[in-house]
């Protein structure tokens, strides 16, 4: 039974490379400099258990696997107990220069920590009643979210949670569904009997603008906070893509340097906001020859410590990508077969020509080109000679 377990987890491997995709459980064993960036991670993760904030950058050319070592650095983070959240700014919809649509976002991705609920939010706040431990008095140094907790402590209490842990939910995620206003009347009508009429709620962002890139920061280190005190080790967000906040919207530029500068501010104690176990990653694409974004540099990664950079493949490489390629492809069909180095050094070399300014691409290709070359040299998936 273990065998055909772990038989039909590989199939599903394979057939997710084939569309070019490394299924997270399969990351670690896929991924070329794995022990590298584990070390630079659990770096990071120390820290941040310490409840000391941490900025990071990871950067690199363009097509490099910026976003990759970035989902690497999440499932890591994830098996060490970590909660995560991720984003990829678009410089438009979604930047720095709208942190409620920011935050937004990053709640959406919630999901990716095994929070099977409809109210994954409201969930963390109810583990942290349940567990009352040692994080779970710091949330009252974060008012907002007190608030919160007041509010569904109660609804709890009289058992009109289930009912309207939707709209607290939306309010909370900076959700455009319901408003402040109408979630506050709802509250002050079911718990006027209780005890708890006086009980308000407010948005995690303000809509005055000189407030709220630090409602954002603070929320984050309010939100990492609650997830210690639900039972984690602390919060890691990453933030994709910087690079095209200085290219699609150069108008908005300057609020993505006053986000960045408030960020910084937190995470070198400059701000009166409590201290969080909390990192955030940005990654983002170097710039004039150096090292990273120089703003992210300024603001966020202020030492070489607190940066990596993610260089491009050499030929030796992307060979052994191909050579555990093939002996996940036999050991999954069943095969004897010797990897063929030649036929691996022409496969890397056509796509370098195909593709020779995206280094993401060419890999992405060569995955899906070698599973096709073995597919035509062992017959259709299933009817294996």
């Amino acid at each position: 039974m273990m065998r055909e377990d772990t038989t039909f987890k590989k199939l599903r491997v394979i057939e997710s490379l084939r569309f070019g995709l490394v299924p997270e459980y399969y990351i670690d064993q896929l991924t070329i400099g794995f022990d590298q960036i584990k070390d630079v991670t659990e770096k990071i993760l120390r820290k941040c258990e310490s409840f000391l904030p941490v900025g990071f950058q990871v950067c690199g050319e363009y097509g490099c696997g910026k976003s990759h070592t970035l989902s690497v650095m999440r499932y890591i983070a994830r098996k060490e107990g970590f909660f995560t959240f991720k984003v990829e700014v678009d410089g438009e919809g979604i930047s720095l220069s709208n942190p409620s649509k920011l935050l937004n976002i990053l709640f959406l991705s919630i999901q990716d920590n095994d929070i099977y609920s409809d109210y994954p939010l409201v969930s963390l706040f109810l583990k942290a009643l349940l567990l009352k431990n040692g994080s779970f008095e710091k949330l009252k140094r974060f008012e907002t979210i007190q608030k919160y907790l007041n509010v569904i402590t109660a609804l709890a209490e009289v058992g009109l949670l289930d009912e309207y842990s939707y709209f607290i939910e939306s309010l909370l995620t900076c959700s455009d569904e319901v408003s402040a206003t109408d979630v506050n009347e709802m509250l002050s009508s079911a718990l006027r009997y209780s005890g708890y009429s006086n009980l308000k709620l407010k948005t995690l962002i303000s809509r005055k603008v000189d407030e709220r890139y630090f409602n954002f920061i603070e929320a984050l280190a309010g939100i990492a906070t609650l997830v210690v005190a639900a039972g984690y080790k602390g919060l890691m967000v990453t933030i994709d893509e910087y690079e095209v906040e200085r290219i699609k919207n150069p108008s908005n530029y300057k609020m993505v340097q006053d986000m960045l500068y408030v960020i910084g501010r937190y995470l070198s104690g400059g701000l009166n906001i409590p201290r969080a176990p909390l990192c955030i990653i940005f990654s983002a694409i170097n710039q004039g020859g150096e090292k990273g974004d120089p703003d992210i540099t300024r603001y966020i990664s202020k030492t070489p410590e607190n940066m990596f950079e993610v260089t491009k493949w050499s030929e030796s490489q992307k060979i052994e990508l191909l050579k555990k390629l093939h002996v996940l492809y036999c050991e999954t069909y069943q095969l004897w077969s010797e990897f063929s180095l030649s036929t691996g050094e022409n496969l890397t070399k056509l796509i370098e020509s195909k593709l020779p300014n995206s280094e993401s691409r060419q890999i992405r290709s060569i995955i899906k080109w070698y599973l096709t070359l073995l597919d035509l040299q062992y017959g259709p998936p299933g009817i294996r000679r």
